[in-house]
């Protein structure tokens, strides 16, 4: 089969690779309906890499797909099931685990990271990370349960309440699915801060009560949000230092977005001072079921996000799409290999 191999050094490469198949009693063998390029996978192809990640390894994690095969350790599961993946396998064994943090298991081994992911027509997964979806929500939605399980963890350290003022730093896919998810908690205003047009259309299609550009925040913060804001999301990874600037007193910052080149300056005091919390979220936390709830249940508007959807082969365009800023979030199709 074809899949989209990250060959180290900023490369990605079609190239004929052999079909998983079952080897183990968990294993699970999906057919890929659909799998989105995540805003890691351009920080993987980035030079210098800004997320770690295996040389010949099929890159990516946000995907959906139907049973092919699965060992005698599969449980419910079924064969030609829609299903949904998890990932970041968690070990269930080490301490943070054991303590119920599995978004800080000592051992996960990310598919598409350091083993091999989605961007391919088939892809092998533990079964206990794999949950049924219902046939209603169309491919490209349904590819969002990914991203939308680790947004929820985020908003539940955000902890966003009616009437609580917001600002999310970027509009890119993650930036979008926190936006969707506070204003339906009932923040406001929410304000999204993108400097891409296109990108801040599709945030304002989402429900953002104002997109300004970072110069425009800095010059209107003081009229918009006199009083800082209560909650600030970073979706960038390099946003920390401006959070802390315009966070409001006793004010929380979710960093989510990741890029372990950034250094931003910070100035320490200033959290002291303003009693601010400033909150790392990391993948997933038990809330995978919420987010297949909310997709199933058509809960958000998430339609507008989800900007291209491409063929494998067409990959790099995809890659190029996401770079620019003219997509928000960009759907492969790989196409299902057939049964001999």
């Amino acid at each position: 089969m074809q899949a989209a191999v990250f060959k180290g050094a900023g490369v990605l490469a079609l190239e004929d690779v052999p079909e998983p198949v079952v080897e183990a009693d968990d294993d699970v063998v999906i057919e890929v309906e659909a799998c989105g390029i995540c805003g890691s996978d351009l920080q993987i192809l980035n030079v210098p890499p800004g997320h770690p990640a295996d040389p010949g390894v099929i890159l990516g994690h946000e995907f959906i797909g139907r049973i092919r095969a699965l060992g005698r350790g599969g449980g419910t599961l079924q064969v030609g099931q829609r299903v949904v993946v998890d990932p970041d396998p968690k070990c269930g064994t080490c301490g943070p685990c054991r303590a119920g943090r599995p978004a800080s298991c000592e051992n996960v081994r990310a598919l598409g990271v350091f083993r091999h992911g989605a961007l391919a027509p088939l892809v092998k997964a533990p079964a206990a990370f794999v949950f049924p979806l219902a046939e209603g929500p169309s491919s490209a939605i349904a590819s969002l349960i990914e991203p939308l399980a680790c947004v929820v963890t985020g908003v539940n350290r955000a902890d966003p309440r009616p009437g609580e003022s917001a600002v999310i730093f970027g509009a890119g896919a993650i930036g979008c699915l926190f936006l969707a998810m506070f204003k339906a908690a009932g923040a406001s205003p929410v304000i999204v801060v993108e400097p891409q047009a296109a990108r801040g259309a599709v945030a304002m299609a989402v429900g953002a009560d104002l997109v300004v550009s970072p110069e425009e925040l800095a010059a209107q913060r003081r009229e918009l949000l006199p009083h800082g804001a209560d909650v600030i999301v970073d979706a960038v990874g390099n946003q920390l230092g401006t959070a802390i600037e315009h966070a409001g007193l006793g004010g929380r910052i979710v960093l989510f977005g990741m890029n372990q080149t950034a250094r931003p300056p910070i100035q320490q005091y200033t959290i002291t001072e303003r009693s601010l919390s400033v909150l790392g979220s990391y993948i997933t936390a038990f809330t995978f079921p919420t987010a297949i709830r909310l997709v199933e249940g058509g809960m958000l508007p998430l339609d507008p996000i989800v900007t291209h959807v491409l063929p494998l082969e067409r990959v790099s365009e995809g890659l190029d799409l996401l770079r620019s800023g003219v997509a928000t979030k960009v759907v492969i199709t790989p196409g299902v290999a057939p049964v001999t």
